[in-house]
């Protein structure tokens, strides 16, 4: 404990020495007889307590005390005003400027003692409660480190997860694709045997115009008509203009579905990283996860869509289509574990439960074990075989659906199916409220 005594008579300084070194443990003294190098003594040296005379010639003692709580780094120091002024108005005047206690003289050695021993308790105190609050200040802040690793962590998470369901499900999107594309192609063809056809019937029709034309013909067209008549039939010329009409609506329609199909696994594929928490219809992102898992599905389920009329809601819409998809494959998966002879059914409606709207996912697969219901939100639990699961993708969805302000439910009863109840609020919200869910 560093004491610094400051008094402008050397005997005071002599006494209070002899009695702090006899009775404070583990003291280290300065003695001072000039106020005016006070404040240097404090910037050299790590004082614990100051013990000030009052009344010194140049520079009283009050003054000094105001210099000292000036500074900012001395305002837990211990500053005992040493005096033998009986005044009230002196006593206010320390106590109003930062002075911690005060020691008459005469010293009266009991008084002299207690009150320095306080003073060093205090300021012991004081020292270890700085030194908690830096050791919390660091924990805080290594904490804040392990939550951004830990959110680093999970959004790497969430991307792997997703090339894992990208993975499974690229070769059924790959097929799905194909289907417009082969029938786009084969439009294509078609048509530019059409135009052949059609560019040798307006070759007719062009010759028949020139012959019309010249004023000196005297023939009869009628052998050019029947000709041109001919080449219409020989071309099926009623037939290629009966099938353009329909052949084009059909590429339209499978250009659009490759369209969707894209736009969907865009959709799906996003990082995250941008903020897309927006209003959504949910409706919509059901159609997209259904399109972009009806390859993975269609050999093993028939889908029923039962979608209700509902509010839109504020999400992000890559990540619930993350979900639904996740949901979605994973019912696949388990009623495809049942090698069963036909197609398992998978119901897929939405509706609005008070402040919900709510997509319920049902399948009838096997059902969950009871002693796993509990478990199977939990990070890298999986029932599935070695190799072919991470046991990320209902952990993943429970923390969005949670990130969301939402639910993700579970009905199930083994041997009788499972009902996987996706849950997002749909209740209006300010702009300064949606800034807060962002």
């Amino acid at each position: 404990m560093r004491i610094l005594v400051v008094d402008d008579e050397k005997f005071n300084l002599v006494i209070a020495r002899d009695i702090i070194e006899a009775n404070i443990a583990n003291s280290k003294l300065i003695l001072c007889n000039s106020p005016e190098a006070v404040m240097d003594l404090l910037a050299q040296n790590d004082i614990d307590i100051v013990l000030l005379d009052i009344i010194m010639p140049g520079i009283d003692g009050v003054e000094v005390l105001k210099r000292i709580r000036s500074n900012n780094e001395y305002k837990d120091i211990q500053v005992i005003m040493f005096t033998g002024v009986t005044d009230k108005e002196s006593f206010k005047l320390c106590f109003e400027n930062g002075a911690n206690d005060y020691i008459s003289k005469p010293i009266d050695i009991t008084e002299f003692i207690a009150r320095m021993q306080a003073a060093a308790n205090t300021r012991k105190n004081t020292l270890m409660l700085k030194e908690m609050f830096n050791k919390m200040a660091d924990q805080y802040n290594e904490l804040q480190e392990v939550t951004q690793k830990l959110k680093n962590t999970q959004f790497y998470l969430i991307q792997k997860e997703k090339l894992a369901s990208l993975g499974e499900i690229a070769a059924g999107v790959a097929h799905e694709i194909n289907n417009p594309i082969g029938f786009v192609r084969s439009n294509l063809e078609t048509l530019e045997a059409y135009l052949s056809r059609i560019k040798i019937s307006f070759s007719a029709y062009r010759n028949f115009i020139e012959l019309v034309a010249d004023q000196n013909i005297v023939q009869d067209l009628s052998h050019e008509k029947l000709q041109l008549e001919e080449t219409e039939k020989q071309q099926k010329i009623d037939i290629v203009l009966e099938d353009l009409e329909p052949i084009i609506k059909e590429t339209q329609d499978g250009v659009d579905r490759v369209a969707k199909i894209v736009r969907s696994l865009r959709n799906f594929a996003r990082t995250g990283t941008d903020d897309e928490m927006v209003m959504n219809d949910l409706n919509q992102i059901v159609e997209e996860a259904l399109l972009i898992t009806r390859n993975e599905v269609k050999y093993i389920a028939n889908i029923a869509k039962k979608l209700g009329e509902i509010p839109t809601v504020i999400c992000d819409k890559g990540q619930i289509g993350q979900v639904l998809i996740n949901v979605v494959i994973n019912a696949s998966q388990a009623i495809k574990a049942q090698n069963r002879e036909g197609l398992g059914n998978i119901i897929v409606e939405t509706y609005q439960d008070n402040d919900y709207v709510v997509c319920k996912i049902s399948d009838d697969g096997p059902g969950i074990k009871a002693e796993y219901l509990g478990r199977i939100f939990d990070p890298f639990f999986t029932t599935k075989e070695v190799g072919s699961g991470t046991g990320l993708g209902l952990s993943i969805a429970y923390g969005i659906l949670k990130d969301h302000g939402g639910e993700l439910l579970v009905e199930s009863e083994s041997g009788k199916g499972t009902s996987f109840i996706i849950k997002l609020r749909h209740i209006l919200v300010s702009e300064e409220r949606l800034e807060v869910i962002r």
